[in-house]
This record gives C-alpha cells, sequence and structure tokens, in this order.
C-alpha cells in the first residue's frame, strides 16, 4: 500500500505501513550509526528515505521519535548535494 503526501512541490510516497516501517526505520538506525550517512549514497539520498518512512500514515509515537532523532543525527546536505 503507497501512501501520497503532498508537501509543496513534491509528493513523498511511503510504500511503507505502520507495520513494516518498524523494520525500516531499524535498518535506517543500524546504517547511519555506522557512518552509513558519509557512504556511497549522499546525505539527501539518507535524508529522503528518513522522510519517506515519516510520511508513512498511523505512525506510533515512538516510531515519529525515531525518525525524529535519525533527521537531527544526518549532518545537513553539502551544497553539491542538493541537485541529486
Amino acid at each position: 500500500m503507497k501512501t501520497t503526501i503532498k508537501r509543496g512541490p513534491h509528493e513523498m510516497e511511503s510504500p511503507y505501513t505502520p507495520l513494516t516501517a518498524g523494520d525500516a526505520i531499524a535498518h535506517l538506525e543500524r546504517i547511519l550509526s555506522s557512518d552509513g550517512a558519509d557512504s556511497v549514497f549522499s546525505r539527501t539520498y539518507w535524508r529522503a528515505r528518513v522522510q519517506q518512512v515519516s510520511a508513512t500514515p498511523g505512525l506510533t509515537p515512538q516510531q515519529q521519535a525515531r525518525l525524529v532523532k535519525l533527521l537531527e543525527s544526518l549532518p545537513p546536505p553539502v551544497p553539491s548535494e542538493e541537485s541529486c
């Protein structure tokens, strides 16, 4: 079940449900805690992944808090990545 969230000029689609979002959040926590934000994928990519999961309707307060923590832990994108 995909959910489309309209936010300004961009639409954010979430392929997750509240039940499957937990696994996605755990994956992101694991990757981003091991310098994944500076891996082959850009910081912008990881920020978009966290935002994609965040767009899932029906997330629990705990899931939302974990996603906020992930977003806050990501360094800001470098200007050259913003156009990616």
